[in-house]
């Protein structure tokens, strides 16, 4: 994005002063998609930076009230008659592109957009009575005249720097390099103040060719166009559809048959949380103006998105292999649909090497670095606050321990907040609201929805100032579900199991690390929550067999209940079905009682008295598979050795087809255990067996 794609649409490198030559048709606009702290805006943020005073431009958070601007009110809604969210954005990014930059050649001047937005936001507040109709189209004339500068002051000024370049051209030797020295100065100086007038007639001759309405001139079309946006909401966004074109065209206008020859430089357009409302109108204009209008001389268009999963390139024709060889980013026919002009790509992952170099010269602890990586899964903000944490710790001269990682404290520059542990300060990055966080930690446990519900059955909301609220007809579940929805969260289902209820292993690994830092002494509400859980599962219980019974055991330490069950099971269950249960109980969050990262205990690890190997197997497979699955343990060597060797005793004591099964994860298992793989993400090798 940095040095291939933006070069590329605004024909300009993004370090260094070489201008590109821009391919032939038209650019595509560009959608960077991703999870929350995927680094998007950072992204946004970076291009900002680098043509800052180079080339115009803007960036609005489509998501914010502001803008991003601090201080900027933008109070309309589409309630308001003569405003709305987007008549508003345009405003503000008119404002922004506007500003000349030091090394650009030229201003950017909006007339068309200027006339259209004075026409609808000054029309009258009220309703337009027909026989007043022509009286208001003659004070929207008189406003447009009056926005522009008095003609005869402007041509006085004029004549006296003509004159002044004049003498100055005479007074040159022989009239040479001087007059190349003076004629650049003439040309914008009488450019620049003969741009009013002229703009202003090509702006209202470009509204009369508009049809907005079914006839009259430019000052008739604007009189629609007012009247259009205080219609219906289909009639608004018409409206809006019209001054985003105006938008694009007035910076079209810039680029002069001989600006193009020079390779000046395209205007950028950063657009944060398209996915918001008014993201989704605003680009749902663009691209209909991409898509409708003459093909003109567009801006560089990198807007960024909240996504699910990575897109590749949309499948109707956007795809590199269907467009010209000019590059990826532009295309020279035309897309079946305006959807087709957007490029969606998604925001790249972080690999290992790249959160390594984020240390710089710090060096932390051995695999600190590894537990990084795969706890922020290549999330880039996740990552940075989990180094930023570490390197703070590493200026103090103090060790860190992984199993502490998520209790360091973390200090943000420019922030006046009280020191937090990193995991509470990412957790409030992640979900702001108080009260929704608080709600999604407290059905982390839950393996499904019904699970989820049973646990909201004795839950009190709160507002949020702390108190209890009044009983309220709510649906808290619903609601959660649905925050997991809007904010893109990934769900990556656990064997056995729809669930988990929060299915993201990060956002998972930090609620849960907060429900058992928040734990009362003794375990407190995260016993009960799970006893409570692995009732809904317990088929009888005398006989508690279901894996997800077995999961919420393992999570208050009941390991002999544990153990029992699936030494039984061995002989009920098909070899795919009790590894994939297997994969499920050692997914198991541990105790708080429990260090973060369990070292072995010798009372934990007493080999059941009757000296059954394969119960004796089962008994360590699953002690050290589940250490060996916390989201802050690295490979232990000693733990991953005595996983392989009971898969090999349960193989040694299986028939044939069991047998087979047991001995590929005793050939895999260790492999992936020291890559970094855990449970619930182990291969079972088949199908299970309903």
């Amino acid at each position: 994005m940095l040095d291939a794609v933006v070069p590329s649409l605004v024909g300009l490198e993004s370090k260094g002063a070489a201008r590109l030559r821009i391919p032939g048709g038209s650019p595509l606009l560009i959608e960077c998609g991703g999870g929350r702290l995927t680094g998007k805006t950072a992204l946004l943020k970076e291009l900002s930076k680098r043509y800052a005073q180079r080339i115009p431009q803007a960036y609005a958070d489509l998501g914010a009230a502001d803008f991003g601007q601090p201080g900027l009110a933008s109070l309309a809604d589409e309630t308001t008659a003569n405003a709305s969210r987007t008549s508003d954005l345009l405003f503000y990014l008119m404002d922004g592109l506007s500003r000349k930059p030091n090394e650009f050649a030229g201003k950017l001047s909006f007339p068309r957009l200027t006339q259209g937005l004075l026409a609808v936001t000054s029309w009258q507040s009220e309703d337009v009575q027909p026989a007043e109709l022509q009286a208001a189209r003659r004070r929207l004339a008189g406003l447009l005249r009056e926005s522009q500068p008095d003609l005869q002051a402007r041509n006085q000024r004029v004549s006296g720097w003509i004159g002044q370049v004049t003498q100055g051209i005479t007074a040159a030797a022989g009239l040479g390099p001087g007059v190349s020295e003076l004629v650049g100065p003439l040309t914008d100086i009488v450019t620049t103040e003969l741009l009013g007038p002229r703009a202003n007639k090509q702006g209202l001759g470009w509204w009369a060719g508009r049809r907005v309405g079914p006839q009259g001139d430019g000052h008739a079309q604007l009189t629609d166009l007012a009247m259009c946006f205080r219609g219906d909401a289909g009639d608004r966004r018409r409206a809006e559809h019209h001054l985003v074109a105006a938008l694009l065209e007035d910076m079209a206008d810039h680029y002069t048959w001989m600006r193009l020859k020079n390779r000046v430089p395209r205007p950028l357009l950063l657009l944060d949380n398209v996915h918001t409302p008014l993201g989704v109108t605003l680009l749902d204009a663009l691209t209909r103006a991409w898509h409708d209008e003459p093909t003109r001389t567009y801006p560089g268009v990198v807007a960024a998105a909240l996504a699910q999963e990575a897109t590749g390139p949309d499948t109707e024709g956007t795809a590199p292999s269907t467009r010209s060889a000019t590059g990826p980013f532009w295309r020279q026919d035309r897309p079946q649909t305006a959807a087709g002009w957007v490029l969606r790509l998604p925001m790249a992952q972080l690999d290992l090497d790249e959160v390594k170099e984020m240390f710089g010269d710090d060096r932390p602890e051995p695999d600190t670095a590894h537990v990084i990586h795969r706890l922020s899964a290549g999330r880039a903000g996740i990552a940075h606050a989990l180094v930023l944490s570490v390197r703070q710790k590493i200026g103090l001269r103090e060790p860190v321990d992984h199993g502490a990682l998520l209790d360091l404290p973390l200090d943000l520059p420019h922030d006046d907040e009280p020191t937090l542990p990193v995991y509470e300060r990412l957790l409030r990055l992640l979900i702001p609201d108080r009260e929704a966080r608080a709600r999604l930690a407290s059905y982390t446990p839950a393996l499904d929805d019904e699970a989820a519900h049973a646990l909201d059955a004795d839950r009190v909301p709160h507002g949020a100032d702390g108190q209890p609220l009044a009983a309220i007809a709510r649906v808290p579940v619903a609601e959660t579900k649905h925050l997991l929805r809007k904010d893109c969260w990934s769900h990556h289902p656990w064997p056995g199991t729809g669930g988990p209820f929060v299915g993201d292993p990060t956002l998972r690994a930090l609620l849960v690390h907060d429900l058992r830092t928040g734990a009362a002494p003794g375990g407190g509400d995260w016993r009960g929550s799970h006893r409570r859980l692995r009732l809904l599962y317990a088929p009888g219980a005398a006989d508690p067999c279901d894996g997800c019974y077995l999961h919420h055991s393992l999570a208050i330490g009941d390991t002999d209940v544990v153990v029992r069950a699936l030494h039984r099971r061995l002989a009920e269950q098909d070899a795919p079905g009790w590894l994939a249960t297997l994969n499920l109980v050692c997914a198991a969050p541990h105790p708080p009682e429990h260090p973060a990262v369990p070292a072995a205990d010798p009372v934990e690890d007493r080999l059941a008295a009757d000296n059954d190997p394969v119960r004796q197997a089962v008994q360590l497979l699953v002690l050290n598979l589940w250490r060996q699955s916390h989201p802050l343990a690295h490979p232990d060597p000693r733990k991953v050795n005595a996983v392989r060797l009971q898969l090999l005793t349960l193989a040694q004591n299986s028939s044939v087809g069991p047998q087979e099964v047991f001995y590929q994860a005793y050939e895999q298992w260790p492999q992936l255990l020291n890559r970094w793989i855990q449970a619930p993400d182990l291969p079972t090798y088949g199908e299970p067996r309903p």
